[in-house]
């Protein structure tokens, strides 16, 4: 899927936050009450996991409904290859701003 096919379908999908949400400022807030125990943090990230493993069903679905099974299929590869490269490789924050900025121009 190309950039341009790419963005076509994304627009197709709605804003769920704003352009200057940031992530670590709810970390922060989340951090600096008393730590969790172990069997908590395992907990946590079981949890984390099949929210991970429902967004992607989700959108799926949600893409499926708007562009049909075998696009739906490629989006959301193309859509999980941003997702990893933004958040395995370490995007910094100037550089994902960035991104953000040319997607409006």
């Amino acid at each position: 899927m190309d950039e341009n096919e790419f963005r076509r379908v994304l627009e197709l999908f709605p804003v769920v936050r704003s352009r200057d949400y940031h992530a670590d400022l709810d970390f922060s807030r989340q951090s600096s009450r008393s730590g969790p125990s172990e069997a908590k943090k395992w907990q946590d990230a079981q949890s984390a996991e099949d929210k991970n493993e429902a967004f992607w069903g989700k959108l799926k679905s949600a893409a499926e409904r708007k562009v049909g099974r075998a696009d739906a299929e490629r989006f959301c590869k193309a859509f999980q290859q941003v997702y990893k490269k933004l958040v395995y490789e370490e995007l910094t924050l100037d550089d994902a701003r960035k991104i953000m900025n040319s997607a409006t121009s």
